[in-house]
């Protein structure tokens, strides 16, 4: 159960005025630490926090999966060994300017009837990436969640909590969306009940592994999502 987007490259920019080589960047009144392993948010089953370099043998436990990798983009290794999540991790526990949460994984809260144990466990992986240009107030989610994981209602419990979460910690965030595969259905339900509308179908757009596939895009607005504050205009 996936959104195609994940292990995107890593953006080594730096602010200046708010801007990273032309990309504009949305301030945050209370932006969350860069500090590989902050938990962001937590959810009655789940947390969500920035990796560590100590997750990489739980990552490739759960991403050297075919059925996994069958939802995702090309850049998602397929067989997925120890060294490709070490050097994800490599890119994604890199500290810079920016506080954007582009590389989250998605744990079991320890001490729960799903995870008895007192350590929490890995389970998938969620981002963002940001658009640039015009786009800049647009981000655009990915997640993915491990075959064990798979219709338990975790990655409908991450995405509805990451989404409110990004929107409550930008203010200046006018838009977030995802594409999902058109074969991927169990996806597109995900974002249909956290709110996302279908905004179109790509046909034919993806290649993947040879298989002509459609690309379905999905898109969630600020003002549709009920009790947050107005856009924030100024930057």
């Amino acid at each position: 159960m996936s959104s195609v987007l994940w292990q995107s490259p890593h953006h080594c920019l730096k602010y200046t005025n708010l801007v990273m080589f032309g990309r504009r960047i949305l301030p945050s009144p209370s932006p969350p630490s860069k500090e590989p392993g902050t938990v962001v948010l937590e959810t009655e089953r789940l947390m969500i926090r920035r990796f560590l370099a100590s997750d990489a043998p739980a990552i490739a436990a759960e991403a050297n999966n075919t059925n996994v990798a069958a939802n995702l983009r090309a850049r998602f290794p397929s067989p997925y060994h120890l060294s490709d999540a070490e050097s994800f991790l490599s890119r994604a526990c890199k500290t810079d300017e920016s506080s954007y949460p582009q590389y989250n994984g998605i744990f079991l809260r320890p001490l729960i009837a799903e995870n008895p144990s007192s350590e929490p466990r890995f389970i998938g992986g969620l981002g963002i990436i940001p658009k640039d240009d015009v786009y800049f107030r647009t981000w655009e989610v990915g997640y993915w969640l491990g075959e064990s994981a798979w219709g338990k209602g975790y990655a409908t419990e991450a995405v509805r909590a990451f989404v409110r979460w990004c929107f409550e910690t930008w203010p200046g965030l006018n838009r977030l969306e995802a594409s999902v595969y058109g074969r991927n259905e169990a996806s597109q339900k995900v974002l249909r009940k956290c709110g996302f509308m279908e905004e179109g179908r790509r046909r034919g757009a993806v290649d993947k592994n040879g298989e002509i596939l459609d690309d379905v895009q999905f898109g969630l607005l600020r003002s549709e999502v009920e009790g947050l504050n107005e856009l924030t205009r100024e930057i």
